[in-house]
């Protein structure tokens, strides 16, 4: 457990959110790839924040959004996840997602996660953040290394297999061994996930960088065919 000395985005009304979320919540979390992109120094353009409070995550972030002036839609009523948006002008959308915890501990809805790196978590408040990192995705992220939380990770939501692929790819990451194998060796049910969902992941590798590099890995790890028998 690590103390960051006052963690703030860059964008202002994500400071604001922060805001909001502190006077309605006096204990929730900043977690996945905002707290990964931090320590990455990547964080300035961050359009999207994922958010963890212990219970009512729906009804917070609706008064949140209310006072804020932001929409408000609830993502997953099921599993109490809400989705706010701030609209720039002229600019890309803000856009925070706020999730009831999924286990009974921080530390347990993280080991629940895919990647390591994805794995961390900020106890938020506004003079300091403590870092939460039960899976040593810090460490992984030192070493530019990409591996998965546990064994059943990769195989409890399929299309984590091809966000290994952007993430590594986007990152210029390393996939670990052991995460790797697994992967070649499942790569067939990544036809499990729903069409939507590989179409998002396939059109975020070919727009970003080195969208050939991501199609050669895809290859690679036998998921090519999978995704894309054409």
């Amino acid at each position: 457990v690590v103390s960051i000395l006052n963690y703030q985005p860059a964008q202002p009304a994500f400071r604001s959110l922060l805001a909001a979320m502190a006077a309605e919540e006096s204990q929730f979390y900043l977690v996945g790839g905002v707290v990964r992109d931090h320590f990455l120094g990547h964080s300035a353009a961050a359009h999207d924040l994922d958010l963890v409070v212990e219970h009512s995550a729906i009804p917070i972030a609706r008064r949140v959004a209310d006072k804020l002036g932001w929409a408000f839609y609830a993502l997953d009523p099921v599993r109490d996840v809400a989705r706010i948006l701030f609209q720039h002008v002229n600019g890309a959308p803000l856009v925070a997602d706020i999730a009831a915890m999924r286990n009974d501990s921080i530390e347990a809805d993280l080991r629940a996660r895919d990647f390591t790196v994805n794995a961390m978590a900020l106890r938020w408040t506004p003079k300091n953040s403590t870092l939460i990192d039960p899976t040593n995705g810090a460490e992984d992220l030192h070493h530019l290394l990409l591996r998965r939380v546990s064994s059943t990770s990769l195989v409890e939501d399929p299309v984590r297999l091809l966000r290994a692929v952007r993430l590594a790819n986007a990152l210029s990451f390393t996939i670990e061994d052991d995460t790797m194998t697994q992967i070649m060796r499942v790569a067939d049910t990544v036809k499990l996930a729903s069409a939507e969902r590989i179409r998002d992941e396939l059109w975020r590798m070919v727009t970003g960088n080195h969208p050939d590099r991501a199609l050669e890995m895809l290859r690679t790890l036998k998921m090519l065919a999978p995704v894309l028998p054409e």
